[in-house]
């Protein structure tokens, strides 16, 4: 049951993957584009579709810290969140860059985690390490192309990070490593006939090189990684997963929608507080761009959680409630 959720999560993002791709990237068979109010509006709705997936993050980390309180848990995730926003305010591009690097790493470490779930495919380093590269496409490639409304929220974000994506060789460095690392990757996952692993890496490659920039990351942040890694949580929760190994996947989703309602609340709260204060106009690349450093920030304690759990599951054999990527406690289907 918690395998058949997966696939069912990694179906519906496949197919909105693909109309997503069909949708935008038809301007390079003369299709007219998409406006830039409705591409804003689709990132928007890709954002805060992604808030969700990380709002239980606090349960897990209560677990792990045995012996701490969840109050105590929750001001330590929140402070470190905070201290990552002031950063990304004020530091300059270098803590945005050192974010969003950690944060592809976390993202294509999503990708292969799930992968070996469908299917059991366990690769080698080199071959892992290709595919965890190939799986950031959906971030890298968009960073890469740089489209004009991607560039005005990243300099929204730092205008330094502006200057650092319109230089030349790193467009051309990420697109490159990116295209060698996906060959390897797909090249191996044919070998070892599990080719919808292969299929995925594509997708991921379509949706990066032809939608806009920032409708690519945020279709694949709200309807892929997002529904994917909600989709894991349902099999390590341990309410949830009674009632998958009940058959009871809907009421496994209800509860988990309950467990996230509130914290999901907050961050959006947050995300519009932050807005009506700190926006100087009411352009919406700069709201767009003030709800990407909210995110960034909050994906940092959400990082050192999930790590924590992967370095914890490598010694226990017990399920924990509520995992990220990479949870070898939790039986594989």
């Amino acid at each position: 049951m918690s395998h058949s959720a997966l696939s069912t999560s990694a179906v519906w993002s496949r197919w909105l993957t693909v109309g997503t791709v069909l949708a935008t990237g038809g301007h390079l068979f003369g299709v007219p584009a998409l406006s830039s109010s409705l591409a804003l509006v689709i990132v928007g709705l890709g954002l805060i579709a992604g808030v969700p997936h990380g709002a239980v993050d606090h349960l897990m980390a209560t677990r792990l810290a045995r012996g701490r309180s969840l109050t105590a848990v929750v001001a330590a995730y929140a402070g470190v969140a905070a201290v990552a926003w002031v950063l990304l305010r004020w530091a300059g591009p270098a803590a945005l860059v050192a974010v969003v690097t950690l944060s592809a790493v976390h993202f294509g470490l999503g990708e292969l985690e799930v992968s070996r779930r469908l299917t059991g495919w366990r690769p080698g380093r080199l071959t892992a390490a290709a595919t965890v590269v190939a799986g950031s496409g959906a971030l890298a490639l968009p960073l890469a192309r740089s489209g004009e409304q991607f560039s005005a929220v990243a300099a929204a974000v730092s205008p330094g990070l502006a200057r650092l994506l319109a230089a030349a060789p790193l467009p051309v460095g990420i697109t490159v490593a990116w295209l060698a690392c996906a060959a390897v990757a797909i090249t191996a996952a044919l070998r070892d006939g599990h080719g919808v692993v292969a299929l995925d890496i594509a997708l991921i490659g379509a949706l990066g090189f032809l939608a806009p920039p920032l409708v690519a990351f945020a279709v694949w942040f709200g309807g892929w990684h997002a529904l994917r890694h909600s989709a894991r949580l349902l099999t390590v929760e341990p309410g949830c997963a009674a009632l998958l190994a009940d058959g009871h996947r809907r009421a496994a989703v209800h509860r988990l929608a309950r467990l996230a309602a509130l914290p999901s609340l907050a961050v959006l709260t947050a995300i519009g507080a932050l807005a009506w204060f700190t926006l100087a106009s009411p352009e919406p690349t700069e709201a767009v761009a003030e709800a990407l450093r909210v995110l960034l920030a909050l994906t940092v304690p959400h990082m050192v959680v999930v790590l924590w759990l992967d370095r914890s599951s490598d010694v226990e054999r017990e399920p924990l409630p509520i995992g990220g990527s990479g949870y070898r406690a939790v039986r594989r289907s």
